[in-house]
């Protein structure tokens, strides 16, 4: 696609001298993840950070709850539970330094640690070709890879992942609430459009990362 001030752009984004990471909006996050990430959505975000070159936006890191139940109690035990949160959601643009992803995430996490959540878990998926270099650069811990996950086929051939569910049972866009369903009714709903719904052997690499000040980080690791 066309790119206005690609020149300027790719001027700006060849260092770190200046870039700066600052919490978005959920439109504005919205607009680069849907062009630019596998998966095409937006997930269960709930939190949005941005990397700007000057006033370019560059990439965008998103946080929301973690999947499943007992993912949180997992990590660090049911006492340390609310301070997890996913990395759901990230992208970069085509004209963003090599390195802009590793520093973006690091960045966000810094700030997110400032509202309360010092431990993140992310996943790569293979099926897209990830193997979380990403993660690995910025220090996480490698957790192993995740179990078979029901997944839904839609009409057109796509593929999503059955969590995805929850993210459409409701609408928010514009600020107001549109609609909103229970999970069992979007699942019929979409079975009733033509969705079929499977397990998937796929998996997914998982990723844990933790921040925050020594004390606390220390705290975590232990846990």
């Amino acid at each position: 696609q066309p790119e206005p001030d690609l020149d300027e752009k790719r001027r700006l984004a060849a260092d770190f001298k200046n870039p700066v990471v600052r919490e978005i909006s959920y439109d504005e996050a919205q607009n680069l993840i849907l062009a630019n990430e596998w998966l095409g959505n937006m997930g269960t975000t709930e939190f949005s950070f941005g990397l700007y070159f000057s006033e370019y936006l560059a990439g965008v890191a998103c946080f929301g709850r973690t999947a499943g139940t007992n993912v949180a109690a997992s990590i660090c035990g049911s006492e340390h539970a609310h301070r997890v949160a996913t990395l759901c959601r990230g992208a970069c643009v085509h004209w963003a330094h090599p390195h802009s992803a590793s520093f973006l995430i690091n960045a966000a996490c810094r700030e997110m640690a400032k509202k309360g959540c010092c431990v993140f878990v992310a996943y790569s998926d293979i099926e897209a070709g990830e193997i979380g270099t990403v993660y690995q650069a910025s220090n996480w811990l490698y957790c192993g890879t995740t179990n078979a996950t029901e997944k839904f086929r839609t009409p057109d051939d796509r593929v999503y992942d059955a969590r995805q569910v929850h993210c459409l049972t409701r609408d928010r866009t514009g600020g107001t609430m549109k609609y909103k369903r229970t999970r069992a009714e979007q699942k019929k709903l979409l079975m009733e459009e033509g969705c079929e719904f499977f397990k998937d052997g796929g998996r997914k690499h998982r990723y844990v990362g933790i921040y925050g000040d020594r004390r606390i980080k220390r705290m975590l690791r232990r846990a």
